[in-house]
């Protein structure tokens, strides 16, 4: 296991396992998962890539989900299952492209 990605989809218990290996790293008990994943990377030396968040697309995202939930709230009182739906699709989707742009989800 050499990645990044490879080590965050280990659980914290795994990667506190592996983190013993290493002396260098002390306190992995009390450490939470991106930061033994960090910990882990520096102790082998490999480069460790900072996520960035690009914060104006996550606000105009973030509009856009008030939109659509002042919309599925009309939808619900207008009792109309299609619009509804709808709604709920759509704020899915936005919800995934503002935690793909915080970092925090891969998929896209």
């Amino acid at each position: 296991m050499s990645s990044r990605d490879e080590l965050e989809k280990l659980t914290a218990t795994k990667l506190r396992e592996i983190a013993k290996e290493y002396e260098q790293i002390t306190g992995a008990s009390a450490m939470r998962k991106q930061d033994l994943v960090v910990a882990i990377l520096q102790a082998r030396g490999e480069p460790i890539e900072e996520v960035t968040k690009d914060a104006r697309t996550i606000a105009m995202i973030k509009s856009q989900i008030r939109q659509t939930l002042k919309q599925r709230d009309s939808a619900l009182q207008e009792k109309d299952r299609v619009k509804v739906a709808a709604a709920r699709r759509t704020l899915k989707k936005l919800k995934r492209q503002t935690r793909a742009l915080a970092g925090r989800d891969k998929k896209k």
